[in-house]
């Protein structure tokens, strides 16, 4: 059965951008071959993603001016939005709007036999804790403190965890994987 899961880079503060809602202090990190293994490993489990508007927004910016190469190869990709965005060539985007909930399905089925990624944002991680849909939380800890800016979930999220594992990856850094229920 398909599974919901969020895998994020957060500070040891528990926030995954900061004030500005830039995430490019995680950057460095995520070069760091520890970070690099077990976001490989994870990303080879997954068949769909799911984004938030800002974060296409970002990710596609920071591929146009070659920051970044397309992070999802050829994996099925949904944003979801209220505004028109640009696409990009050789990509599989849906671009919707309204309850989560609603597209929940269409999102797993998209994922063939591999789990869903919701990249975020973190007001959209809180929505999928909020309709019940979210599986699973895996939270990268980077050896940063940003003292404000935006949390894990952006919003009123409550939900109870339940720890699966917790790993640490070297230089500082350490994933902990945790069951929502």
């Amino acid at each position: 059965m398909t599974s919901f899961k969020y895998y994020v880079g957060a500070s040891i503060d528990g926030f995954v951008a900061d004030e500005a809602g830039d995430t490019h202090w995680l950057r460095p990190f995520r070069e760091l071959a520890g970070f690099r293994g077990d976001m490989q490993e994870f990303f080879d489990s997954i068949g769909a993603v799911v984004i938030g508007g800002k974060t296409y927004e970002t990710i596609v910016r920071d591929v146009s001016e070659g920051h970044l190469q397309w992070p999802f190869g050829t994996k099925p990709v949904w944003i979801f939005t209220h505004h028109e965005l640009p696409t990009l060539p050789d990509t599989d985007l849906t671009f919707i709007r309204g309850e989560i909930s609603f597209w929940s399905r269409d999102i797993a089925k998209s994922a063939g036999a591999g789990d869903v990624w919701l990249v975020g944002g973190a007001d959209l991680a809180g929505g999928f804790i909020q309709a019940g849909i979210l599986d699973e939380l895996t939270v990268i800890t980077v050896p940063v403190f940003l003292g404000s800016g935006v949390n894990i979930f952006g919003r009123n999220a409550k939900a109870q965890l339940s720890e699966l594992k917790i790993r640490e990856l070297g230089d500082d850094i350490f994933a902990s994987s945790y069951a929502i229920s």
